[in-house]
């Protein structure tokens, strides 16, 4: 109920606020310049709108986000693994020789061109052909995984840069109400003093109070350019606008269960994914290691033309193994599978471990929240009445009403904090999870 009536005290003085933000519901309030991100039509915009405000949702951050320079080279090194695996499915080139040469008889002194041509076909790729293609193709599927997780840190680093700005908005839209009030308070307390119904140093405290409130004010603002800077970066925003996000700051989210979660990760999450897909790669690179021991063959076949005589025929070559079993490159080959079996292993637990601390971390922030908005919140703010109402009345002073609403805009301030904190924490953990961002 105290969340409610500050919502609609706040909306009473939306018009004295200088820029958009989220009140205690879900709705948005913004100027009425306020557009969806388009950057074609913001390229458009003539000077004269260049201090235009631009509102974004987390969807319109989703849509931008395939154009993220990161995730771009994410997406080029999958078409580096596809074309090594092209590459590896390829058969060897065969090789032409020639030969031209002047040769003349030692009896008769008789002189004619020479000339000869061979063709030879290396059948020896043929053994470890399809090793190396198996171990191209599992580096494909890693660097497809790998580039699905780039893809969850980028839209979780934009998903937190998105909550904080959001927070940031909150938080001034709430000091510009309390230095409303607090003016509106100033005012009250010159009233009385004037009337000699207070001391006029009371004015001079409540003076100080305004002061203090709008220093604080001003380090918002300075706070919320930094975000909307920061955020406004990666999502290309042109110079001269103002970022300003659309986001259900008050609403809650609803996390998986622990179990749920690290069952979900364990069976998603494209780490794992990655980590596997090098072990069968290591796997397939093993094998084309041990088939290297076969004897290689390659085909011949020539043709010359010689002083005296014409020649034509094939021939047969073959590499034998007996100097080198290739015992070496099995056994390093070996080591490193071994430990990427051993690295996927520990990948696994450590995953599991770092859900368990999101999900907890997620958990003990909504709590949090929603303790402050159901205890701290109403107390805090029947409190700061009561004593307004005992000042007037002459029952309590001057300092212990600014006490009680000090107290006032710590309660807020920390549910902010936890509401910022409860949807970056679980928007972590739900990054760790492939939860729908």
């Amino acid at each position: 109920m105290a969340l409610r009536e500050w919502a609609r005290a706040f909306r009473a003085k939306r018009a004295s606020v200088t820029f958009s933000a989220l009140l205690w519901t879900t709705t948005w309030i913004g100027p009425a310049s306020a557009e969806p991100l388009d950057r074609s039509d913001l390229r458009a915009l003539p000077a004269p709108f260049s201090t235009a405000k631009v509102q974004v949702t987390w969807q319109d951050i989703l849509r931008l986000a395939d154009q993220d320079p990161r995730l771009v080279a994410g997406r080029q090194e999958v078409d580096v693994a596809r074309g090594a695996a092209r590459a590896a499915r390829a058969m060897q080139n065969p090789m032409l020789e020639a030969s031209l040469g002047r040769a003349r008889a030692r009896s008769s002194g008789a002189s004619r061109t020479e000339w000869g041509l061979a063709l030879t076909v290396p059948l020896g790729w043929i053994a470890t052909r399809e090793a190396k293609a198996g171990a191209a193709a599992a580096n494909v599927d890693a660097a497809a995984a790998d580039a699905r997780a780039l893809r969850r840190e980028v839209l979780l680093e934009l998903q937190i840069l998105f909550w904080r700005l959001a927070y940031e908005q909150a938080r001034l839209a709430m000091l510009e109400e309390l230095r409303a009030q607090t003016f509106e308070w100033a005012q009250t307390v010159q009233r009385r003093v004037q009337a000699g119904d207070a001391r006029p140093v009371e004015s001079t405290r409540v003076e100080i109070e305004l002061a203090k409130v709008s220093g604080e004010l001003s380090a918002a603002h300075t706070a919320l350019g930094a975000r909307q800077a920061e955020l406004g970066l990666w999502l290309r925003v042109p110079k001269g606008k103002t970022l300003a996000v659309n986001a259900q700051l008050f609403t809650l989210p609803r996390p998986l269960g622990r179990e749920s979660a690290v069952a979900r990760a364990r069976a998603t999450h494209p780490g794992l994914v990655a980590a596997n897909a090098r072990t069968r790669s290591l796997s397939a690179e093993l094998e084309g290691e041990r088939r290297a021991r076969i004897p290689t063959f390659s085909l011949k076949a020539f043709t010359t033309q010689e002083l005296d005589r014409r020649a034509y025929g094939v021939g047969l070559g073959v590499e034998l193994p007996v100097f080198n079993l290739n015992a070496g490159g099995i056994a390093q080959a070996e080591a490193k599978w071994a430990a990427s079996r051993g690295k996927a292993e520990a990948q696994a637990a450590e995953l599991e471990a770092h859900v368990i601390q999101a999900e907890a971390a997620c958990r003990s922030s909504l709590m949090t929240a929603t303790q402050i908005e159901a205890d701290v919140l109403p107390r805090s703010k029947s409190a700061a009445s009561v004593m307004e109402k005992a000042y007037l009345l002459g029952d309590a002073t001057l300092l212990e009403v600014i006490e009680a609403r000090r107290t006032l805009l710590e309660s807020r301030s920390l549910f902010l904090d936890a509401l910022a904190r409860a949807h970056v924490e679980c928007s972590r953990l739900g990054a760790l999870v492939g939860a729908d961002p």
